[in-house]
């Protein structure tokens, strides 16, 4: 299992480099399948990906996803001891990452859970993936983020990964990162999306401090960190 340590990004530093993917898992080759490799192949829009539904179709799903944001959601889903966690979930790009991750890694025994505050979301994003056939092992959650991680901790669920992208304020993801440890199993990973973003490090922008939220909230040493790709960074719950 690697680490990328010489990816950490000081706080005057975010937005300026996107480091590209690199493996958290060995695996043979430079890509895991035809669908990891498809997403290093699909057509980007400044700088962020253009998802396409299922091969062949003109089908959009949008989202804001960098190519080694989608790459990692990808690997460790894929590579998942356990359960996932989906926090924060749009109109499902990366819903359909994560199901077709556990699909094709031969683990259908595994669920995903998928919270979001709006009902909207949950609505779009369930129609997203029944289009796919992507629909076995969903667990879909409406409520405050914090608020069904308590929940979900409450009913004894352990995750191996957890992709958080439900706010970029710092409150919500700050409440989010206190709770993480009830949930994700030792070994398992979380993966902040908007990390990498330039606007954390704007003074007067409240809206956008999830690199701030994570280094106060996820507690240190339980949790350590892995790397970052794109605009994301990934942590370990190493104890």
């Amino acid at each position: 299992m690697q680490r990328h340590l010489e990816t950490f990004l000081q706080l005057d530093e975010l937005g300026e480099r996107f480091p590209e993917f690199q493996p958290t898992f060995p695996f043979p080759g430079e890509y895991i399948d035809s669908f990891h490799r498809g997403l290093a192949e699909t057509p980007l829009q400044d700088g962020i990906l253009v998802q396409v539904a299922k091969p062949g179709s003109a089908k959009i799903i949008p989202g804001f996803l960098r190519r080694a944001d989608a790459l990692k959601i990808y690997e460790l889903a894929y590579f998942a001891a356990g359960d996932i966690l989906e926090i924060g979930i749009f109109q499902g790009l990366s819903g359909t990452i994560l199901a077709r991750a556990t699909r094709n890694s031969g683990k259908p025994e595994r669920r995903i859970v998928s919270v979001d505050l709006n009902p909207l979301r949950l609505a779009q994003t369930f129609l997203t993936l029944a289009s796919q056939g992507l629909l076995a092992g969903r667990e879909f959650r409406h409520g405050d983020a914090a608020g069904v991680v308590r929940k979900l901790a409450r009913q004894g669920r352990q995750f191996g990964f957890s992709f958080i992208d439900h706010s970029h304020a710092y409150q919500p993801v700050l409440e989010v990162c206190q709770e993480l440890p009830k949930v994700i199993a030792p070994g398992g990973f979380c993966l902040f999306h908007d990390y990498n973003d330039e606007r954390n490090r704007e003074p007067g922008n409240d809206a956008y401090k999830v690199y701030q939220a994570v280094a106060d909230g996820l507690p240190s040493p339980m949790f350590t960190f892995c790397g970052v790709y794109g605009c994301t960074a990934l942590y370990q719950r190493t104890n």
